[in-house]
Formats: C-alpha cells, sequence, structure tokens
C-alpha cells in the first residue's frame, strides 16, 4: 500500500470518525436546537436536560435552557439554572446578565443590580446592563441615579430608544415638567 497515495483517503476517514463521534458526543444538543428552530419548546428542554445528564458542564445546553426559561417567564426554572451555569462558568460572558434580567423582572431589584454589576465587570460597555442598571434605579426611586446611568447608556448609543424614553419619564417623576417635555421632544426628534 503506497502512503502518499491513500493520504487523502486517510484524511477523509480520519475526519468522517471526528464527525461522528462530534455529534454521537452532542447528539441531544443538537437534537435540542431542531426543536427549537421548530418552536417545541418542550422537546427542546427536555433534550436539553438530556444533554446535561450526559455532560453536566455543558455550558451551552444550561444557557440555552435558561433562556427557554426566561423567554417563557419561568424565572424560578431560568434563575436555577443560571446558578448552576455560574457554579461551572463563572467568567460566562453573557450569564450574569441574564439572571440581573430574570431577578429585575422577579422584582428582586438588590439582586439585579449586583448580577448587572458583573456583568459590566466581564463587558464595561454591555449596554443592556448599563440600561437596566438604571431602570432598577429609576423603578426604585433613585431618580437622579437613573438619570446619571442613563447618560452613560447613551454616550455609548446615543440613540439608544429606551434610555431616551426613561430620561423622560423620571423627569416626569420628578416634577420637571418642562425637561420631561423637552427630552420626550427629543426622543421623538431622534427617533423618527
Amino acid at each position: 500500500m503506497n502512503f502518499k497515495k491513500n493520504l487523502p483517503l486517510l484524511i477523509a476517514v480520519s475526519i468522517c470518525l471526528i464527525l461522528i463521534l462530534y455529534i454521537f458526543q452532542h447528539r441531544y444538543t443538537i437534537t435540542a436546537l431542531f426543536y427549537q428552530t421548530l418552536q417545541k419548546q418542550d422537546k427542546a428542554i427536555e433534550n436539553f436536560m438530556r444533554a446535561i445528564e450526559h455532560d453536566q458542564r455543558d455550558a451551552y445546553a444550561y444557557y440555552q435552557l435558561g433562556i427557554i426559561y426566561k423567554e417563557q417567564k419561568d424565572f424560578i426554572n431560568a434563575e436555577n439554572i443560571y446558578l448552576k451555569l455560574l457554579e461551572i462558568f463563572p467568567e460566562h460572558p453573557y450569564v450574569n446578565y441574564d439572571l440581573g434580567y430574570v431577578y429585575r423582572e422577579m422584582k428582586l431589584y438588590e439582586k439585579a443590580l449586583d448580577q448587572y454589576k458583573k456583568a459590566l465587570e466581564f463587558d464595561p460597555q454591555n449596554t443592556y446592563a448599563l440600561y437596566d442598571i438604571g431602570y432598577v434605579y429609576k423603578e426604585t426611586g433613585r431618580y437622579e441615579q437613573a438619570i446619571s446611568q442613563f447618560g452613560k447608556v447613551l454616550a455609548i448609543k446615543p440613540d439608544h430608544r429606551y434610555a431616551l424614553w426613561d430620561i423622560a419619564q423620571v423627569y416626569e417623576k420628578m416634577g420637571m415638567t418642562e425637561r420631561a417635555e423637552e427630552q420626550y421632544k427629543y426622543y421623538h426628534e431622534i427617533m423618527d
């Protein structure tokens, strides 16, 4: 057998073997993604759970499962999944923000702030976390901090529609009617 002549065949067989092993290793995650694509979330959840049973360090399966629960507004399950994911992958780039969002929706505002601040440690330019901190400040009556926080968002993304709108709402809550009207006008100028 001539080695040089059969080298392409050996390479092709090796690649096929690696692909087969990869697909077998990740069969539940791949199946879950298929069901997600079909919008069959119950089946996707079932298969992401199998993926996690098969590999308890499968960060991708945990994260996707958390997203599904969050979108379904099943915040208790989302919180549990995200906390497990943070145990195995504390530096995951998105989980701290998503867990903060879950806490925000549960009205656990101080926990939300803690998670958003952790998210900003990994990505200081995360406008989602920056905005949500301002949102929490607005909801908890910390109006000056909210305006300052929305300003940080606008420094990065000057056309951030929610920050522009919420600044006007904060001015309104503070009784600063003229500034609120100016801000609403500015919002419509930017958004139209």
